[in-house]
Protein backbone atom coordinates (compact mmCIF):
# COMPACT_ATOMS: atom_id res chain seq x y z
CA UNK A 1 0.00 0.00 0.00
CA UNK A 2 1.21 3.49 -0.93
CA UNK A 3 1.66 5.48 2.26
CA UNK A 4 -0.46 8.71 2.34
CA UNK A 5 2.32 11.33 2.48
CA UNK A 6 3.67 9.46 -0.46
CA UNK A 7 0.54 8.94 -2.62
CA UNK A 8 0.17 12.79 -2.45
CA UNK A 9 3.75 13.62 -3.49
CA UNK A 10 3.10 11.50 -6.59
CA UNK A 11 -0.78 12.19 -7.31
CA UNK A 12 0.53 14.88 -9.48
CA UNK A 13 3.57 15.93 -10.25
CA UNK A 14 4.35 18.67 -12.98
CA UNK A 15 6.93 18.68 -15.70
CA UNK A 16 8.63 20.58 -18.42
CA UNK A 17 6.42 21.40 -21.36
CA UNK A 18 3.62 20.94 -19.10
CA UNK A 19 3.65 17.06 -19.10
CA UNK A 20 2.23 15.35 -15.74
CA UNK A 21 2.47 11.72 -14.16
CA UNK A 22 0.13 10.69 -11.74
CA UNK A 23 0.36 6.84 -10.56
CA UNK A 24 -1.25 4.15 -8.54
CA UNK A 25 0.09 0.55 -7.93
CA UNK A 26 -0.84 -3.10 -7.54
CA UNK A 27 1.47 -5.28 -5.15
CA UNK A 28 0.59 -8.58 -4.47
CA UNK A 29 1.68 -9.60 -1.17
CA UNK A 30 4.56 -11.21 -0.22
CA UNK A 31 7.54 -11.79 -2.80
CA UNK A 32 6.81 -12.63 -6.46
CA UNK A 33 8.94 -13.72 -9.47
CA UNK A 34 9.92 -10.37 -11.42
CA UNK A 35 7.41 -9.37 -14.34
CA UNK A 36 9.23 -9.93 -17.40
CA UNK A 37 6.83 -8.31 -19.54
CA UNK A 38 3.44 -6.81 -20.20
CA UNK A 39 0.98 -5.88 -22.81
CA UNK A 40 -2.59 -4.22 -23.05
CA UNK A 41 -5.49 -5.64 -24.74
CA UNK A 42 -6.32 -3.87 -27.85
CA UNK A 43 -9.51 -2.42 -26.10
CA UNK A 44 -7.58 -1.12 -23.85
CA UNK A 45 -9.98 -2.75 -20.55
CA UNK A 46 -7.17 -5.43 -19.52
CA UNK A 47 -3.13 -5.82 -19.11
CA UNK A 48 -1.62 -8.75 -19.38
CA UNK A 49 0.87 -9.57 -17.47
CA UNK A 50 3.71 -12.78 -17.63
CA UNK A 51 6.32 -13.97 -15.37
CA UNK A 52 7.71 -17.54 -13.83
CA UNK A 53 3.97 -17.88 -12.10
CA UNK A 54 3.01 -17.98 -15.35
CA UNK A 55 0.27 -15.47 -16.92
CA UNK A 56 -1.86 -12.93 -15.27
CA UNK A 57 -4.87 -10.76 -16.31
CA UNK A 58 -5.33 -7.49 -14.43
CA UNK A 59 -8.46 -4.97 -15.04
CA UNK A 60 -7.49 -1.66 -15.84
CA UNK A 61 -6.85 1.19 -14.29
CA UNK A 62 -7.44 -0.56 -11.33
CA UNK A 63 -4.93 -3.08 -11.48
CA UNK A 64 -7.37 -5.99 -9.85
CA UNK A 65 -6.58 -9.18 -10.66
CA UNK A 66 -9.15 -10.88 -13.51
CA UNK A 67 -7.74 -14.29 -14.46
CA UNK A 68 -4.84 -16.36 -14.69
CA UNK A 69 -3.48 -18.92 -17.19
CA UNK A 70 -0.72 -21.43 -16.99
CA UNK A 71 2.01 -22.09 -20.05
CA UNK A 72 3.45 -25.22 -21.19
CA UNK A 73 6.94 -23.29 -20.67
CA UNK A 74 8.11 -22.37 -17.08
CA UNK A 75 10.43 -19.66 -17.77
CA UNK A 76 7.73 -16.52 -19.89
CA UNK A 77 9.51 -14.03 -21.02
CA UNK A 78 7.59 -12.14 -23.76
CA UNK A 79 3.59 -11.25 -24.76
CA UNK A 80 1.91 -9.90 -27.99
CA UNK A 81 -1.26 -9.18 -28.99
CA UNK A 82 -2.61 -10.18 -32.57
CA UNK A 83 -4.26 -6.92 -34.63
CA UNK A 84 -7.29 -8.59 -34.33
CA UNK A 85 -7.13 -9.11 -30.60
CA UNK A 86 -8.27 -12.46 -30.54
CA UNK A 87 -5.04 -13.96 -29.80
CA UNK A 88 -2.49 -13.79 -27.11
CA UNK A 89 1.27 -14.99 -27.86
CA UNK A 90 3.34 -16.01 -25.09
CA UNK A 91 6.85 -16.60 -25.33
CA UNK A 92 9.13 -18.44 -22.97
CA UNK A 93 10.81 -21.80 -22.71
CA UNK A 94 13.26 -23.95 -20.66
CA UNK A 95 16.60 -22.36 -20.75
CA UNK A 96 19.42 -24.04 -23.08
CA UNK A 97 16.89 -26.84 -23.81
CA UNK A 98 14.23 -25.97 -25.75
CA UNK A 99 11.77 -22.34 -26.60
CA UNK A 100 8.37 -21.78 -28.43
CA UNK A 101 5.17 -19.97 -28.58
CA UNK A 102 2.23 -20.68 -27.02
CA UNK A 103 -0.49 -19.18 -28.98
CA UNK A 104 -3.93 -18.57 -26.67
CA UNK A 105 -7.24 -17.34 -27.57
CA UNK A 106 -8.38 -13.80 -25.97
CA UNK A 107 -10.37 -13.37 -23.27
CA UNK A 108 -10.32 -17.13 -22.74
CA UNK A 109 -7.06 -17.46 -21.77
CA UNK A 110 -7.38 -20.46 -23.32
CA UNK A 111 -4.16 -22.90 -24.95
CA UNK A 112 -4.73 -22.55 -29.17
CA UNK A 113 -1.27 -24.08 -30.03
CA UNK A 114 1.89 -24.15 -29.31
CA UNK A 115 4.84 -23.49 -31.69
CA UNK A 116 8.15 -24.91 -30.53
CA UNK A 117 11.16 -25.01 -32.79
CA UNK A 118 13.93 -23.04 -30.97
CA UNK A 119 16.80 -24.61 -28.59
CA UNK A 120 16.81 -21.59 -25.75
CA UNK A 121 14.35 -19.65 -24.63
CA UNK A 122 11.74 -17.12 -26.92
CA UNK A 123 12.23 -13.87 -25.59
CA UNK A 124 10.36 -11.18 -28.08
CA UNK A 125 7.41 -12.21 -30.67
CA UNK A 126 6.00 -10.39 -33.45
CA UNK A 127 2.89 -10.68 -35.22
CA UNK A 128 3.03 -10.33 -38.83
CA UNK A 129 -1.06 -9.57 -39.58
CA UNK A 130 -3.49 -12.20 -37.98
CA UNK A 131 -2.34 -15.65 -38.87
CA UNK A 132 1.87 -15.02 -39.04
CA UNK A 133 4.15 -13.91 -36.28
CA UNK A 134 8.02 -14.17 -35.61
CA UNK A 135 9.67 -15.32 -32.68
CA UNK A 136 13.13 -14.47 -31.26
CA UNK A 137 15.14 -16.36 -29.13
CA UNK A 138 18.38 -16.99 -27.29
CA UNK A 139 19.63 -19.62 -29.87
CA UNK A 140 20.31 -16.62 -31.69
CA UNK A 141 17.47 -17.35 -34.45
CA UNK A 142 14.21 -15.94 -35.83
CA UNK A 143 11.68 -17.81 -37.14
CA UNK A 144 8.33 -17.11 -38.87
CA UNK A 145 5.35 -19.32 -38.04
CA UNK A 146 1.97 -19.69 -40.41
CA UNK A 147 -0.05 -20.36 -37.17
CA UNK A 148 -2.55 -22.16 -40.15
CA UNK A 149 -0.34 -24.47 -40.67
CA UNK A 150 1.19 -24.39 -37.78
CA UNK A 151 4.94 -24.57 -39.42
CA UNK A 152 7.69 -22.24 -39.77
CA UNK A 153 7.85 -20.80 -43.15
CA UNK A 154 11.25 -18.63 -42.78
CA UNK A 155 14.63 -18.54 -40.32
CA UNK A 156 16.68 -15.47 -39.82
CA UNK A 157 20.12 -16.51 -39.26
CA UNK A 158 22.96 -14.33 -38.49
CA UNK A 159 22.97 -13.02 -34.74
CA UNK A 160 26.33 -14.23 -32.74
CA UNK A 161 24.60 -14.00 -29.48
CA UNK A 162 20.94 -14.46 -28.39
CA UNK A 163 18.38 -12.14 -29.56
CA UNK A 164 16.33 -10.48 -27.11
CA UNK A 165 13.92 -8.11 -29.29
CA UNK A 166 12.12 -7.97 -32.75
CA UNK A 167 9.94 -5.64 -34.46
CA UNK A 168 8.38 -4.83 -38.27
CA UNK A 169 9.03 -1.72 -40.54
CA UNK A 170 6.01 -0.45 -42.38
CA UNK A 171 8.01 -1.71 -45.83
CA UNK A 172 7.44 -5.14 -44.39
CA UNK A 173 11.44 -5.50 -43.47
CA UNK A 174 12.13 -7.06 -39.72
CA UNK A 175 14.02 -5.51 -37.58
CA UNK A 176 16.32 -7.63 -34.90
CA UNK A 177 18.58 -6.89 -31.55
CA UNK A 178 20.48 -8.63 -29.01
CA UNK A 179 23.45 -9.71 -26.64
CA UNK A 180 25.72 -9.38 -30.26
CA UNK A 181 25.85 -5.10 -29.53
CA UNK A 182 24.09 -5.47 -33.23
CA UNK A 183 20.52 -4.49 -35.07
CA UNK A 184 19.87 -6.48 -37.90
CA UNK A 185 17.61 -5.83 -40.67
CA UNK A 186 16.05 -8.80 -42.23
CA UNK A 187 13.79 -9.12 -45.77
CA UNK A 188 10.16 -11.04 -43.99
CA UNK A 189 9.83 -13.40 -47.06
CA UNK A 190 13.03 -14.88 -47.75
CA UNK A 191 14.90 -14.51 -44.03
CA UNK A 192 17.97 -12.70 -46.25
CA UNK A 193 20.30 -10.04 -44.28
CA UNK A 194 19.49 -6.72 -46.06
CA UNK A 195 21.78 -4.51 -43.18
CA UNK A 196 23.60 -4.58 -39.74
CA UNK A 197 23.75 -1.47 -37.67
CA UNK A 198 26.41 -1.81 -35.20
CA UNK A 199 26.86 1.42 -33.08
CA UNK A 200 25.53 0.01 -29.51
CA UNK A 201 28.84 -0.88 -27.24
CA UNK A 202 27.10 -3.76 -25.12
CA UNK A 203 23.99 -6.17 -25.39
CA UNK A 204 20.67 -4.11 -26.70
CA UNK A 205 17.63 -4.77 -24.29
CA UNK A 206 15.04 -3.55 -26.71
CA UNK A 207 13.62 -1.86 -29.86
CA UNK A 208 10.64 0.38 -30.33
CA UNK A 209 9.29 2.00 -33.54
CA UNK A 210 7.88 5.33 -33.69
CA UNK A 211 4.62 5.88 -34.35
CA UNK A 212 4.83 8.70 -36.91
CA UNK A 213 2.96 8.63 -40.06
CA UNK A 214 5.32 10.00 -42.52
CA UNK A 215 8.68 10.33 -43.57
CA UNK A 216 11.30 7.46 -43.44
CA UNK A 217 10.52 4.95 -40.32
CA UNK A 218 12.18 5.56 -37.32
CA UNK A 219 12.86 3.43 -34.34
CA UNK A 220 14.57 3.30 -31.16
CA UNK A 221 16.79 1.18 -28.90
CA UNK A 222 17.54 0.40 -25.61
CA UNK A 223 21.25 -1.13 -24.49
CA UNK A 224 23.26 -2.12 -21.40
CA UNK A 225 25.91 0.77 -22.44
CA UNK A 226 22.90 3.08 -20.97
CA UNK A 227 22.03 4.82 -24.41
CA UNK A 228 18.81 5.02 -26.17
CA UNK A 229 19.51 5.24 -29.82
CA UNK A 230 17.09 6.56 -32.51
CA UNK A 231 17.61 5.27 -36.01
CA UNK A 232 16.28 5.21 -39.32
CA UNK A 233 16.74 1.58 -40.47
CA UNK A 234 15.49 1.51 -43.89
CA UNK A 235 19.19 3.43 -44.66
CA UNK A 236 21.02 2.03 -42.13
CA UNK A 237 21.38 5.74 -40.63
CA UNK A 238 22.08 6.55 -36.49
CA UNK A 239 20.41 9.72 -36.40
CA UNK A 240 21.40 10.76 -32.97
CA UNK A 241 21.61 8.84 -29.16
CA UNK A 242 21.57 9.76 -25.45
CA UNK A 243 22.89 7.94 -22.15
CA UNK A 244 21.03 7.50 -19.34
CA UNK A 245 22.08 7.71 -15.76
CA UNK A 246 20.70 3.93 -15.46
CA UNK A 247 20.43 1.13 -17.96
CA UNK A 248 16.95 1.14 -19.93
CA UNK A 249 15.61 -2.15 -20.02
CA UNK A 250 12.09 -1.37 -21.94
CA UNK A 251 11.17 1.58 -24.12
CA UNK A 252 7.64 3.00 -25.30
CA UNK A 253 7.13 5.05 -27.26
CA UNK A 254 4.10 7.90 -26.12
CA UNK A 255 4.11 10.04 -28.99
CA UNK A 256 6.16 10.88 -32.37
CA UNK A 257 8.73 12.63 -30.49
CA UNK A 258 8.46 11.22 -26.36
CA UNK A 259 9.36 7.58 -25.36
CA UNK A 260 9.12 6.57 -21.59
CA UNK A 261 12.50 4.24 -21.05
CA UNK A 262 12.08 1.99 -17.83
CA UNK A 263 15.51 1.18 -15.59
CA UNK A 264 17.49 -0.42 -13.74
CA UNK A 265 17.33 2.17 -10.92
CA UNK A 266 13.95 1.78 -10.46
CA UNK A 267 12.80 4.77 -12.46
CA UNK A 268 11.17 5.81 -15.10
CA UNK A 269 12.27 8.56 -17.54
CA UNK A 270 10.88 10.72 -20.60
CA UNK A 271 12.98 11.35 -23.12
CA UNK A 272 12.75 13.77 -26.11
CA UNK A 273 13.51 12.00 -29.37
CA UNK A 274 14.62 14.99 -31.21
CA UNK A 275 16.46 17.22 -28.86
CA UNK A 276 17.62 13.79 -26.87
CA UNK A 277 17.07 15.37 -23.37
CA UNK A 278 15.30 13.66 -20.36
CA UNK A 279 12.48 15.91 -19.58
CA UNK A 280 11.32 13.88 -16.47
CA UNK A 281 12.68 11.43 -14.07
CA UNK A 282 10.32 9.54 -11.70
CA UNK A 283 11.33 6.88 -8.90
CA UNK A 284 8.41 3.54 -9.19
CA UNK A 285 9.76 1.00 -8.18
CA UNK A 286 12.86 -0.19 -5.47
CA UNK A 287 14.02 -2.89 -7.48
CA UNK A 288 14.42 -2.96 -11.44
CA UNK A 289 11.45 -1.96 -13.83
CA UNK A 290 12.32 -4.58 -16.45
CA UNK A 291 8.86 -4.03 -18.69
CA UNK A 292 7.13 -0.84 -19.66
CA UNK A 293 3.74 -0.71 -21.92
CA UNK A 294 1.27 2.27 -23.17
CA UNK A 295 -1.96 2.52 -23.10
CA UNK A 296 -3.49 2.21 -26.52
CA UNK A 297 -5.85 5.83 -25.69
CA UNK A 298 -6.10 6.92 -22.68
CA UNK A 299 -2.31 8.60 -22.20
CA UNK A 300 -1.65 6.46 -19.07
CA UNK A 301 1.32 3.73 -18.67
CA UNK A 302 1.88 0.80 -17.11
CA UNK A 303 5.58 -0.40 -15.43
CA UNK A 304 6.32 -4.05 -14.10
CA UNK A 305 8.92 -5.33 -12.40
CA UNK A 306 10.42 -6.67 -9.34
CA UNK A 307 8.57 -8.83 -6.88
CA UNK A 308 5.90 -8.89 -9.49
CA UNK A 309 4.98 -5.37 -8.72
CA UNK A 310 3.21 -2.66 -11.25
CA UNK A 311 2.75 0.33 -11.39
CA UNK A 312 0.74 2.80 -13.05
CA UNK A 313 0.54 6.56 -14.02
CA UNK A 314 -1.46 9.13 -16.32
CA UNK A 315 0.93 11.05 -18.92
CA UNK A 316 -0.89 14.36 -19.97
CA UNK A 317 0.98 16.10 -22.48
CA UNK A 318 -0.48 19.73 -23.47
CA UNK A 319 -0.67 20.66 -27.18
Amino acid sequence: MIKPKRRILTHVIKMILLVVFSHEAYSAHGQLPSITDIAFAPDGKSLVSCSQTGIQVYSWPKLELTNTARSSFSNLKCLAFSPDGKFLAVGGGNPSERGGVEVFTWPQCKSEMLLSNHDDSVTATLWLGNRNLVSASLDRKLIQWNLTTQKAIASYQGHSRGVTSVCALPNGEIVSAGYDHSVRVWESATGSLNRTLNQHSMPVNAIAMCPQSDGRPMLATAAQDRTIRFWQPTIGRMMRYIRLEAEPLDIAWVSTTRIVASCNDGRVRLVDSNNVKVLKTISLLQGWCYAVAAHPNDRSIAIAGSDGEIRRFQLETSP
